[in-house]
Parts: structure tokens; sequence; C-alpha cells
């Protein structure tokens, strides 16, 4: 009775009733939740003993971050889901196979994987066609929805209006308020509309997992099947609130870089705690989590092997060989199992003839160190700098590369560049309709399309044959890159040692091309004598000689003019 609703005339606020008792309810439940449970926390903090140094100074880091909540820059992650996440078929899509990738592999250690997928079809098939569920399990499925277990985002929407920034406002009676409060709405019923997929998604996965686990429970004799549901939910759905996040994902910048990263931190978290802590059924389990994951991403999207791969290519490279992993690893599957069993095992289901879309890069955990990339001998590193940055250092790319498309006039390109990916996409997807074909960023052809290939990319899937073509030119473009890099190295310490007067040099370039071309027989460097001679004698100008000769042949006598004159002048 102390936290009385009080009436003090605060503009924008005090006539705001929906802000005024969201406010109260959500400062109440806050307050409450404090009194209940910060004696807990500070309890088991004290209980860790001095010897575990390390560990009781974690706790203490953890639970002042909790006492003392701060900006994390929700705005610019937001931001970011609307980008990215925001109106995309294709990322609820991926985002509802969830369940079958994760919960039924963790239910699987309570009575077998039959019996788990069973009970989480059987609870999808009874959410979809709306029949009404047993009474005990339908009262323990409210209970965990109103303690956010199934439904975790009502507390943000709560939070939202609290702050004065709810889904939809009241005008304030004049003409020019009304006309601002009404576009305002549109826009917010947009953005939710935008997010609502996503959001549909999530609340599936985690309804049908509780379902699952409730009925298994029961079928179990487990003594507390709603105890047992709700740890299932936050075991394979994952508690992303700020408790749970990770060291490096606090604060405005760690939030920021680790965006989108918690699902695979919490995959790669219950893989270990299942294999390492569960027993026989647990590593039983955790075998089945990589299985469906294969199955689904294909051996190409198991934990890490992208960064594995990156690393043997960069060892191979140091050595002097012109070697791709990936490249290897598909010859030796089409060699083992044929083009359409090496397709599935390197791809999983969508790699299967006649699939229309890929989606096995979307399911992949192979890349999760963005930084082996930098590894690799490379024309151009700007992807794998982005990819450090995560997905800010790709928005903050496309903003610059939009705002030199505006300068120049190409306005409507500008807009689709710096627009969320789903209408990207479908841009995208209507260009491959009218045109027949795939064009990359510079308008060049990359392959002929047919319009269901179209559509799937307007709903945001990669076509199956794109995918496979912009994998293969990845490939090449990344071997001719390190044979011209090695080819260039070579031809400019020969070219440095006749400059410096150096046989020793000489010698060692020779050496180089002689070790390269019997490593690499297929792709023989030859050295070109004339090339030679240029370079030295390039190397023997001065820096603005060099500038003024290989400018265009509009601005060389210019140019040369203006050297001679600055030499005059030093004189």
């Amino acid at each position: 009775m102390k936290r009385l609703i009080h009436r003090k005339g605060t503009a924008g606020y005090s006539d705001d009733m929906g802000r005024v008792l969201a406010a109260f309810v959500y400062s109440n439940a806050r307050q409450t939740s404090a009194a209940l449970h910060m004696g807990e926390l500070g309890s088991a903090v004290n209980d860790i003993p001095k010897s575990q140094g390390q560990l009781k100074d974690s706790a203490i880091e953890l639970a002042t971050y909790i006492k003392q909540p701060r900006e994390e820059a929700q705005a610019l992650r937001g931001m970011l889901f609307t980008q990215y996440l925001g109106g995309s078929v294709a990322s609820a899509f991926v985002n509802i196979t969830q369940p079958f990738a994760v919960s039924i592999p963790y239910l699987s250690q309570f009575g077998g994987a039959r019996k788990a997928g069973s009970f989480l079809i059987s609870a999808m098939k009874d959410m979809s066609t709306g029949l009404e569920l047993e009474a005990s399990l339908a009262k323990a499925l409210k209970v965990a929805e109103e303690q956010g277990v199934v439904a975790p985002q009502e507390v943000h929407q709560l939070m939202a209006q609290a702050r004065g920034a709810s889904t939809l406002r009241i005008g304030d009676g004049t003409r020019l308020g009304e006309a601002m409060t009404g576009v305002a709405n549109n826009f917010s019923k947009l953005m939710l509309g935008w997010g609502k997929m996503f959001g549909m998604a999530e609340q599936i996965n985690r309804r049908s997992t509780f379902i699952a686990a409730y009925r298994l429970a029961q079928d179990r004799k487990i003594a507390n099947p709603a105890g047992f549901a709700t740890q299932a939910v936050n075991e394979t759905q994952f508690i992303n609130n700020k408790a749970n996040k990770a060291n490096w994902a606090r604060g405005p910048v760690g939030a920021t870089l680790m965006t989108f990263k918690s699902y695979s931190v919490n995959y790669l978290e219950l893989l270990h705690r299942m294999a390492t802590q569960g027993g026989p059924e647990g590593r039983q389990a955790a075998l089945l989590m990589l299985g469906t994951l294969m199955l689904m991403a294909g051996s190409s999207g198991l934990p890490f092997v992208d960064d594995a791969e990156d690393l043997i290519d960069f060892l191979g490279q140091r050595l002097g060989y012109n070697f791709s992993t990936k490249k290897t690893k598909q010859e030796f599957l089409e060699n083992l199992f044929g083009r359409a069993g090496a397709q599935f095992v390197d791809k999983g289901l969508t790699g299967l003839p006649g699939s229309p879309i890929d989606v096995s890069g979307r399911l992949s955990m192979a890349n999760l160190i963005p930084v082996t990339g930098l590894l690799l001998k490379k024309a151009d590193h700007t992807r794998d700098v982005a990819e450090l940055a995560g997905p800010v250092g790709d928005l903050a790319a496309r903003a610059f590369q939009a705002g030199d498309q505006a300068l120049s006039g190409v306005l409507g390109k500008a807009a689709v560049t710096l627009a969320p990916k789903a209408v990207g996409n479908l841009a995208k997807g209507v260009d491959m309709m009218s045109t027949g074909m795939y064009r990359d960023d510079k308008g060049y052809k990359v392959i002929e399309t047919t319009p269901t290939e179209a559509a799937m990319k307007m709903l945001g899937f990669q076509p199956a044959t794109v995918a496979e073509v912009q994998g293969a030119n990845y490939l090449h473009q990344r071997s001719k890159d390190f044979y011209n890099q090695h080819a260039q190295d070579i031809r400019a310490r020969w070219a440095k040692g006749i400059f410096e007067n150096s046989p020793a040099q000489v010698e060692s370039a020779r050496h180089l091309l002689d070790q390269w071309n019997v490593q690499n027989p297929d792709q023989r460097i030859g050295v070109n004598m004339q090339s030679v001679v240029r370079r030295v004698k390039e190397m023997r100008k001065s820096k603005d000689q060099r500038i003024a000769d290989t400018a265009p042949k509009a601005m060389r006598a210019s140019m040369r003019r203006e050297v001679e004159g600055m030499r005059e002048g030093v004189r």
C-alpha cells in the first residue's frame, strides 16, 4: 500500500493511463523480485569458499552486473534485429527448427529419441489444431506463460510501455497531435508485424517443448512435470537475459559485437554439459544433437569446421601449397558417394538433388571463430574484418556504400542497400524474376534462374543452384588470388635482387619458383624476364616519376610538368 499510484500532473505521463499502470506493475515486480532473491544471491556468493578465488571473483562480478543493470545499446541491437531477422520468412523457418535440433536430443536422455520425437510432434500437432490440452498441462502452461518461461517477450513489451515507448499511443486531441499519433501508431504496427514471424516461431518453440516435456515427464512418472518442463525449455530454448550473458557480451560494445551469437554459445554449452555431466544417456544425446545438425546442415555445418579448414589452408599456404581443404573434401566425397551423395553429406537435407533452396549456411555452426579468415593470403580481407565486427560492421559498410550510391545519384539502389535484408531479398527476387538470372553487386550475371528460385529468394532463401555456384566461385577466386600473389612475390624478389645487385636474392627467387612448381605441378608459375626487367626499371625511378608515368594519358603530360617544376624549385 506504500506504492500507490499518485497523479502528479507530469506532462505526457499522467494522462497516459497505460504507461502509468505499466510502470506501477513493472516497478513493483522488480522490487518484489529483489526482496525475494537478492538475499539468496548474496548468500550464494558468500558460500563460495575463499580457496576458489577466481570463481568467487566471477560470482561477485556477475552479482554486481545483475544488481546494477546498465544500458547495453538496446536501440542499436533492436535495429540489427530489424535489419537482419525481421520480416524474413527464411529466418522464422530456421528458428522453428530449434526444437528438432535441440529439444529432441535433450529429451532423448529420458526415454530415447523416438519417444521424445513423438511427444514433440504430437505437441506441435495439438498446437496447430487448437486442441484443448489436459487440465493439469493447461494450468502448468499458464503458470509458465506468466513466469516468462514460454512467453519471455511479454516483459519487454511491458517495459517499453512503462518508459513511454508502447506499441500504440493516444493523441492529445489537436489536429496535429492526432495526425502525428496516427503516423506513429501505423509505424508501430508495421514494426510489430515485422518481428511477428520470428516472435511467433520463438513462442511455438517454447510452448511445444514445454508440452512435450510435460507429457514425457508424466509418462516417465517424474514427480514434478511442470518443473521438468520448465527446465527443458530453459535448457533447449535457452535463457536470453542479462544474467545468462557471457562475460564478453556485457556492456554496450560486447553486447553489440555478440549480437546473434547467443544461440551458438548456448548450443555449445548444452552440448558440453550433456557430454560431460549427463552420463551415458547424455553422451548419446550429445551425439544425436550433432547428428541432427549434420542432417540439417551437413558435415560442413558441424561446429568449428570452417575454422579448422582455414587453419589447414593457412598451414598449406605457408608451406607453399595452393591447397583448399573444402575443395579437396568435396572431391573426396564425390569419388566416394557420387555427386548427389556428396552434396547430401556436405550440405544435409537441402543438398539433395531437386532441392530448390540451400539453408545449410543458415543452420551451420561451422564458423564460430571470426578471425581465422585473416590468416589466409587474400587480395581483400574486407569480408573477414567485417565478420570480426559482427552485424554492426556489415551494417556500417552498407551505410557507407548506400551513401556513396546516393551521392552518385542512384537513389533507388542506395535505398535497397540500406534497407533491411528482407527488403533486399525481395528486391533481388524481383530482379531475378524479371531478368531470369542471378546477378552480383556489380550487375554481372552469375547464373540463370527459374521463377521458382526467384520466389524462394523473395522469401529470403538462397536458391540451391546459386549457393553452389557462389561457393565454387569463392574457392576458385581464393585459389587464383593466392597464385597471383605468390607469382608477384617471386617476381618482386627477383627484381629486387637485380636492383640491389644481390645474386643471393635472385637465387632465392629461383628456389621459390622451383619449389612452387614442384609442389603445385598443375599450377606452374613462369617468370617472364621482360616483366622482371620492367619492374627493375620502375624501381630505379623516383616515386613521383612512377606516379606520372602510370597516370592516364590525359593527365600524364601535366603531371610530368608539375614534377619537373617541383624539382626545379627544390634545386
